[in-house]
């Protein structure tokens, strides 16, 4: 029968009687008696005296007071030739440590102090707090103090000097790959012991450990809770070795193709706010370096379990790095602090000190934030491995108070990084991204989105296509291939919104708010107050972080645009200007592909949305859809709320989505050259304005693209020269100054004091409206001021009269947010 062999860790403190036991080696291999144990034991301790003394000579004859305070028993409790059995011994050992002052073994690693040289010292351990990403330090900051800890020189007992090993982990199906094992060792060359890296105890291991053998494992991996700390690290250090270099080639990539594009010709925007062309949004990469990082990863060949004949290089490397990301993240789930486990050990309970550092000075929040804000649902099937591996590792880092910081708590910006190993070896920097625009010698860091708040944004998407899939799996058939992909996708969904209850749950254990994870504003606060009368020493850069991330808040949402008809028979949508085609369509039916197709881009939109854009989708019909948009700042459209009616044919996505402007003061004002007073919109991409071909609608064009067309294209600052045939745009011509007088004075009228009626109290957009105005008053006060006083054709009595309307109407959407918070 193997035996189980366990050693005191003195980093786990001597001072609870219930850790007695684990001073001493207990086997239940038949070959090993009584007296060879005491033999061992007697070994170990004179081992552990010749390491004290050579510690005294260095540090210069220590004294006699510091020696008492030794947790190390001394030669001579274990005399040779002592008969004692097992439990005399510990008792006799119990009475020793509780006589010691347990206080100064917590926390270090004495037989480490002890073995190594100078340079890792005890001191530099003792009393140190944890890192946390709430502490003003960044993690390399943190991690400073413990460089010696992964990179120390350690003395053997024999007196030869033992590296710190150094290697490179690669990641196989083996968790913890061999590669890593070996790191985790401190073999003496000369006489050929064997000891923990962690805490410098010798080990039964051989010298090129690679894991099982007649244990059954390797020691080393669960000695101690320094040596998880180091295979923490050198794994972290793997990962960063191989996701930089990946990184870029694909980058290098990127700059040759893109260099490529330009030397053919660049697609370019058509004349007169047409429309963009395809393929032209560019936003987040998707997590792997293969993928593009330019396209939020449509469109983009993508990794196939088995690859085919025919495969390209590209997807090729692809599958591979998906393999490399999805053992990675395995083995760094198998050495964090695990205290719900069935049988949690010590390190699990109380974790290393530098768990958390490690992981926040490594590229890991950086390849997590990636993958996170991929929002391609299509990209989510393809590498669905990746993506349950990623929740697998976001449900340990929830499990430990220590790790659950990297996953909620604040971090900074990554402005490049050389990598943790490198960067623990002296080989390279970290360097956070600063503000350099405040003058002063210090430098403030760029505090980057938590991880989890990007979690929750990732849920909104899996519940966007959730609300959407049930009618396709209705309609696909059983045995097709969409059925499957929407099989795989409603799981994976359904996986991740059950990963962030728990995670939730887990925060609500250790006493942190979910909500406090998506910070807006300075003081980290949910509700975004009404600002007050305070027009001066607002800071608008504050502001407007806090605008882009309300709008995030409410940029999404399934709601009610039916009620049921007069006769009882079915739905009317009386505020909707596409009646007749939803009445034609009533019993029609979407082909189970196409729909497919509209409810991936809608699960796209629910968190892709530029600030200043709302879409509302029905419950019942997700064809039935209301967008509101908000001129942009500097146009004569600053701060108006522009609604649309958006209709999905059924043919989509081979034919464009149907659009209609709502706000035209009733049918009387043509708010530009492409938006008429009667609600049509003129834009080459909606098939209304023959644009370049490459500005016509495609399969592959999406909804957001019509929409970012019309923020970025249609009300923009010169709205006058949208006209065919008014040539070049020229801000000093007195024509455009007239017609963006008039189109100011008209989006005051009707797309601002028109929103603020209390009409509009119960209506889809009283959030939005109560947002909008409440973070934008000041600068669509001094709008309205600017552009009703110098308007030729009004007095100033009749200034005033809008000034005054405004103001009326800021109080009165004031009292509606108190009316439904009670």
């Amino acid at each position: 029968m193997t035996g189980k062999k366990r050693r005191i860790s003195s980093s786990e403190g001597p001072s609870a009687k219930r850790r007695v036991t684990e001073a001493i080696v207990i086997s239940d291999d038949e070959d090993e008696s009584l007296e060879h144990i005491l033999a061992q034991i007697k070994a170990q301790e004179e081992s552990e005296a010749l390491a004290r003394r050579l510690q005294e000579e260095w540090n210069g004859a220590a004294s006699d007071s510091t020696r008492a305070g030794s947790n190390l028993p001394g030669p001579s409790s274990a005399p040779a030739g002592c008969q004692e059995d097992d439990e005399a011994l510990a008792r006799r050992l119990a009475e020793e440590w509780e006589k010691e002052d347990g206080a100064a073994a917590a926390g270090s690693s004495a037989a480490a102090t002890l073995r190594e040289q100078p340079t890792l010292n005890a001191s530099n351990t003792k009393g140190k707090a944890p890192y946390t990403s709430g502490a003003d330090e960044t993690p390399d900051e943190a991690l400073r103090q413990f460089q010696t800890v992964f990179t120390a020189m350690r003395k053997c007992q024999c007196g030869h000097d033992i590296p710190s090993p150094r290697g490179y982990v690669t990641f196989s199906a083996e968790i913890p790959p061999p590669s890593l094992l070996f790191l985790l060792h401190a073999p003496c060359s000369r006489c050929k012991t064997n000891y923990c890296r962690g805490c410098m105890n010798p080990i039964s291991c051989p010298v090129s450990c690679k894991g099982g053998g007649k244990s059954g494992g390797c020691l080393a991996t669960t000695c101690c809770a320094q040596v998880r700390a180091i295979a923490l690290f050198e794994t972290l250090g793997g990962l960063d070795r191989q996701y930089i270099g990946e990184r870029a080639t694909s980058e290098a990539r990127a700059r040759e193709a893109a260099a490529k594009n330009r030397r053919q010709g660049s697609q370019s925007v058509g004349p007169g706010g047409t429309g963009y062309g395809i393929g032209t949004v560019h936003a987040f990469g998707n997590g792997s370096p293969y993928h593009n990082h330019n396209g939020r990863g449509r469109n983009t060949p993508r990794a196939s379990p088995s690859m085919k004949i025919g495969t390209s290089r590209t997807e090729i490397l692809a599958a591979h790095w998906d393999e490399i990301v999805v053992r990675a993240f395995a083995t760094i789930s198998h050495f964090l602090p695990s205290p719900y486990s069935e049988s949690p050990q010590m390190y699990d309970m109380i974790p290393h000190q530098t768990i958390a550092a490690l992981l926040g000075a490594s590229q890991l929040p950086e390849l997590l934030g990636i993958l996170l804000r991929n929002d391609s649902v299509t990209d989510w099937a393809a590498r669905i491995t990746v993506y349950y591996a990623m929740l697998s590792l976001l449900r340990r880092l929830a499990d430990c108070e220590v790790t659950i910081e990297v996953l909620t708590g604040p971090r900074w910006e990554l402005e490049k990084s050389c990598g943790l190993e490198e960067w623990m070896w002296g080989e390279g920097d970290i360097v956070w991204s600063s503000d350099k625009s405040t003058g002063s010698g210090d430098k403030r860091l760029i505090p980057a989105t938590p991880l989890y708040a990007h979690f929750k944004k990732l849920t909104k998407q899996c519940e966007t296509f959730l609300a959407g899939a049930n009618s396709v799996l209705g309609d696909a058939d059983d045995h097709g291939d969409d059925a499957e992909t929407v099989f795989k996708l409603t799981a994976l969904c359904g996986d991740i919104i059950a990963a962030r209850d728990d995670i939730e749950r887990a925060m609500k254990v250790m006493g942190r708010d979910a909500s406090a994870s998506t910070p807006i504003g300075p003081e980290n606060q949910t509700e975004i107050p009404l600002p007050q009368c305070k027009d001066k020493g607002e800071d608008s850069a504050v502001l407007e972080r806090m605008y882009a991330q309300e709008c995030e808040h409410l940029a999404f949402e399934h709601v009610t645009l039916s009620k049921p008809s007069a006769d009882g028979n079915g739905l009317v949508y009386p505020t909707f200007a596409y009646a007749q085609e939803l009445a034609r369509t009533a019993t029609a039916t979407r082909n189970p592909k196409d729909r497919l197709h509209l409810v991936k881009e809608l699960a796209v939109m629910a968190t892709s949305l530029p600030p200043g854009v709302w879409v509302r989708v029905d419950e019942v019909r997700n064809d039935v859809i209301k967008i509101m948009i908000a001129g942009p700042q500097g146009t004569p459209y600053s701060g108006g709320l522009f609604e649309f009616d958006c209709f999905i044919p059924l043919e989509y996505p081979y034919k464009p989505p149907l659009m209609h402007l709502r706000t035209t003061g009733g049918g009387t004002v043509r708010f530009n050259p492409n938006l008429y007073n009667n609600g049509k919109v003129c834009l080459s991409l909606l098939g209304t304005w023959p644009g370049q071909p490459e500005e016509q609608w495609s399969p592959k064009s999406t909804l957001l693209q019509v929409v970012v067309s019309i923020q970025s294209m249609i009300l923009i600052d010169l709205p006058y020269f949208n006209e065919p045939g008014y040539g070049r745009a020229v801000p000093e011509d007195p024509r455009s100054i007239a017609y963006n007088r008039d189109v100011a004075a008209n989006t005051i009228r009707w797309a601002i004091l028109d929103w603020l009626k209390d009409e509009h109290r119960d209506g889809i957009w009283a959030d939005v409206i109560v947002s909008h105005f409440a973070l934008r008053r000041t600068n669509i006060r001094k709008f309205v001021q600017e552009h009703t006083g110098t308007h030729p054709i009004r007095s100033h009595h009749q200034s005033q009269f809008f000034l005054t309307e405004f103001d009326r109407g800021i109080k009165r959407i004031q009292g509606w947010k108190k009316d439904k918070t009670g």
